[in-house]
């Protein structure tokens, strides 16, 4: 790509024990993982430890960023970590969370994530999602996408502060999971398949898409979300990419209840801020 010879590329890898370093070190030291152009930092160290040493760069305004952090459990993101780490600069992160772990033994003083405890365990990772999303400012964007293997549900959390970022997570998540954009599992127990989406029987569309469709189009009704940008803002809040805004748009503007520039919202246009106009009925 245009531009990458320019950059400076450096990989961070760290974790608190020295044997999987030395095993690390030895598989990356074969040509075979040898990059041209990408430099290979090593640490045994913990996460902890990691974080401060690195937070010059972190801080840095110029310098972009992807953290992948495994948690091992659910006790390396804690809220004040959690707080660091949405406010750092141009700074994207995904962690990895056990949900099954946090179902068992929510109540042990070692767990911080205090959430209630859900009636269905596939809801855990939503729970756990939601605590984070208080923790979240409005100018930032979670996303989630939880991961069944065996008996174990694993989730994941992506922040960042662009929307672009929030945006391509949630493109990915919708192409592993077409029905909810959400897990690699049927979490809502819905029992559909991507093929039954094209019949035409109402009560075989998730309810999650149901439920978007619903709340943008009385959204769209008050005549308040006037911008490009704000109907992409609240596409990402609800886990929806932008194409799923169409069927609306194009309903209001078949029924003549506002009119735009645009069938889908570009989030790569957000600076441009292109209106959304409404007729007075």
């Amino acid at each position: 790509m245009a531009g990458w010879s320019k950059v400076k590329i450096i990989v961070h890898f760290s974790d608190s024990s020295d044997g999987k370093i030395g095993e690390l070190r030895k598989l990356l030291n074969t040509p075979e993982w040898r990059i041209p152009g990408v430099h290979i930092d090593l640490d045994a160290i913990t996460f902890q430890a990691a974080l401060e040493k690195h937070r010059n760069v972190l801080r840095n305004k110029r310098a972009a960023k992807l953290l992948i952090i495994d948690q091992f459990g659910v006790d390396a993101v804690k809220d004040d970590v959690f707080k660091q780490l949405i406010t750092f600069p141009r700074t994207d992160f995904i962690f990895f969370l056990s949900s099954s772990t946090l179902l068992r033994f929510h109540e042990h003083p070692a767990i911080k994530i205090k959430i209630d405890r859900p009636e269905d365990s596939y809801d855990v990772h939503r729970a756990a999602f939601g605590w984070f999303q208080k923790l979240t400012p409005p100018h930032a964007f979670l996303g989630r996408f939880s991961i069944k293997k065996g008996s174990n549900i694993y989730g994941l959390i992506f922040g960042s502060q662009h929307p672009l970022g929030a945006h391509k997570f949630l493109q990915v998540a919708w192409e592993n999971d077409e029905i909810r954009g959400e897990a690699n599992f049927d979490i809502d127990r819905e029992n559909i398949s991507p093929g039954d989406m094209m019949l035409p029987f109402e009560e075989l569309r998730p309810k999650k898409i149901q439920a978007f469709e619903s709340d943008l189009e009385a959204e769209l009704r008050k005549g308040i979300m006037n911008s490009e940008a704000a109907l992409i803002h609240f596409c990402i809040a609800a886990g929806m990419t932008c194409r799923h805004a169409n069927p609306v748009l194009q309903k209001l503007k078949d029924e003549g209840v506002l009119r735009c520039d645009f069938r889908t919202p570009d989030v790569r246009r957000m600076r441009e801020l292109r209106p959304i106009s409404f007729f007075t009925q």
